[in-house]
């Protein structure tokens, strides 16, 4: 492999690992967001492996 394709390469890994990076912070952000469905929530961290939903405080009496 000559340096410009390796050069080419890990640019383009970095890209990948860009793009990687802002669906995971997207997709956290979703997780933690309460205005969605919790149960929705809570399968979604579960099926990629990622931290739980914070639990809203619910109001008193419900």
């Amino acid at each position: 492999m000559t340096e410009q394709q390796y050069q080419a390469a890990i640019r383009s890994l970095e890209d990948e690992v860009k793009e990687l990076r802002g669906f995971r912070a997207r997709t956290t952000a979703f997780i933690h967001d309460p205005a969605h469905d919790a149960l929705t929530r809570t399968a979604l961290a579960a099926h990629l492996g990622l931290p739980a939903p914070r639990q809203e405080n619910q109001p008193h009496g419900q």
